[in-house]
């Protein structure tokens, strides 16, 4: 073979090599694009997610922040009306007549203090529409969830048990955590209120048992399930509940409590 030849031979050769070479650049370099232009909507999508559910989270708090101000709100009740008196006749050391004595000055008028309440029932029919608003705007959120149970509190102090047992509901179906256990105990307790000691059982029972969450305090679960027993006249469940308070809580704060409960029930009989 000539050199030309050889030469011109090795010039494909090469030429073929670069050819391929820059083929699979620019195939690697389209999919590197690709892929970056994949990366950079995923994080623009995700950014614009977290910015968003930011944004919703800020505006919910600041809701139920403002509802908050007046649930938690101080109670100054005014103060009773004095006694009245009926002026008494002192005698006259000059005459020896009988003198009435001096009219009391008249009472204070009392002015409620700026930002508290006159009673609970005032300043827990004040925070509900608020607690509400602040349940509705934006659900599914954190403050959502706690402006509801509040609200449920809320309506339970008022007496309005159908309310607050459906918005108690709410927060167990939407929540999984310390609310939705804590809305449990809450709906025991209306359903106690209600009469509808059955159900109330059901719900205790279940706040008490062997796979009971370790943030309830499941002594005062307890302790209201000793007393559902008892009004649902199931004394000797109620009995074996309090002494299940004494000898595996011996250190409760509702020991005492328990201990009186069971002396009663024992003298009833």
């Amino acid at each position: 073979m000539k050199r030309s030849e050889r030469h011109h031979l090795k010039e494909n050769v090469v030429a073929v090599a670069v050819g391929h070479l820059q083929g699979q650049l620019s195939e690697r370099g389209r999919g590197l694009i690709i892929g970056i232009a994949v990366g950079l909507v995923v994080l623009i999508l995700f950014g614009g997610y977290s910015w968003q559910s930011g944004r919703t989270t800020a505006k919910a708090s600041a809701l139920l922040a403002g509802a908050l101000v007046l649930a938690d709100a101080p109670v100054v009740s005014p103060p009773p009306p004095p006694a009245a008196d009926p002026a008494e006749a002192v005698p006259d050391d000059a005459s020896g007549d009988t003198a009435e004595q001096p009219e009391a000055p008249a009472p204070v008028e009392f002015v409620q203090p700026p930002g508290t309440y006159p009673t609970i029932e005032a300043k827990m029919s004040a925070a509900l529409p608020k607690l509400i608003e602040a349940a509705d705007t934006y659900p599914g959120t954190q403050p959502s969830i706690t402006a509801r149970y509040r609200a449920a509190a809320a309506l339970a102090a008022l007496g309005r048990h159908d309310e607050s047992a459906a918005q108690y509901q709410q927060v167990i179906n939407g929540d999984t955590g310390v609310y939705g256990r804590m809305a449990t105990l809450g709906l025991a307790d209306v359903q106690i209120a209600r009469g509808a000691y059955d159900e109330a059982i059901a719900l205790l029972e279940q706040s008490s048992g062997a796979g009971a969450e370790a943030d309830l305090p499941v002594d005062g679960v307890l302790m209201r399930l000793g007393r559902a027993y008892d009004l649902a006249g199931r004394s000797g469940d109620a009995r074996a509940t309090f002494q299940r308070v004494m000898d595996e809580f011996p250190a409760s704060f509702y020991l005492a409590n328990a201990e009186r409960e069971l002396q009663a029930l024992q003298i009833a009989g």
